[in-house]
């Protein structure tokens, strides 16, 4: 099997949460950069006899645009024949606890031997938006991305440090920080809506009821309610159990992170706008 490929030697790392905004964009844009030259290359599939460009990019919206074009031939430049499909999503809508790496041991289309990277979005929502040639299809939530083994021989483990990249670029987008102002509740609300997923395998779903005022539904025995209190101008936890109502009213601190917090100890914790503490376990956006 032949191949065309651009490669550039580069430096991984996994990705850890930067110390202010700034940091975070320095990130982004070095993980963008380094998959914008390693998701630009072209492969050749020996079972349909096509060639099959890649192609990768993401504007200043963070809105991605991957690109496939399948010809006869590897110049696609004056080519008539030829079938464009381009997928476009914006970063932040990929579950980054989604991105999976599996061996193809038999060529399939555009998936061909070697490695397979999976993407899929946030609550397995339809937000890969999907055209061919100009014409719209049906959008999914999720994306293939194939390795041909020839690319696991010119650099060791390509498929992991795209992985790798991807978490990065998606982490780095999502960082929450305080700005000091109502943002911060907006953020806050924004944070606890939806299905999620503990470190330890323990579930919460957390549902709008009325506005401003969310239930929670986790592994305790009891009801609990969160919301904003106007007049106090705090966050509130309400439990309702067997033996009564209890409401606990929260300091916001705007430190370094934002954090809602009783008596000095941290109740709520927000790290990212899919992943937070809740008295001291990690959860995540499914």
């Amino acid at each position: 099997m032949r191949l065309l490929v651009i490669l550039i030697t580069s430096i991984t790392f996994l990705p850890v949460k930067s110390q202010n905004l700034e940091d975070d964009e320095v990130r982004f844009k070095s993980a963008i950069d380094w998959l914008d030259t390693k998701l630009n290359y072209i492969y050749y599939d020996d079972v349909g006899e096509k060639w099959w460009t890649n192609t990768f990019y993401v504007n200043e919206n963070k809105e991605v645009t991957l690109k496939h074009i399948a010809s006869k031939n590897p110049n696609t430049a004056n080519i008539r024949n030829k079938t464009y499909t381009i997928r476009t999503f914006q970063i932040q809508n990929i579950n980054p606890e989604s991105l999976k790496i599996s061996d193809v041991k038999k060529t399939k289309g555009r998936i061909v031997k070697g490695k397979m990277l999976e993407l899929r979005t946030f609550g397995f929502q339809n937000l890969i938006h999907k055209t061919i040639n100009g014409k719209r299809a049906s959008s999914t939530s999720f994306l293939y991305l194939s390795f041909p083994r020839v690319l696991e021989d010119s650099i060791s483990n390509y498929a992991e440090i795209v992985k790798e990249k991807f978490q990065e670029a998606i982490i780095s987008s999502t960082q929450i920080y305080p700005f000091g102002d109502s943002r911060d509740i907006a953020t806050i609300f924004s944070c606890l809506q939806g299905n999620f997923i503990s470190v330890n395998g323990e579930p919460m779903t957390i549902t709008e009821k009325i506005q401003g005022v969310y239930k929670i539904k986790n592994a305790a025995d009891h009801i609990q309610y969160f919301g904003f209190n106007n007049e106090r101008e705090q966050f509130y936890l309400l439990k309702i159990n067997s033996n009564g109502t209890e409401t606990m009213f929260f300091d916001l601190d705007r430190n370094t992170q934002l954090s809602l917090q009783l008596d000095g100890l941290e109740v709520f914790s927000f790290h990212t706008l899919n992943s937070f503490s809740f008295n001291g376990l990690k959860f995540y956006r499914k």
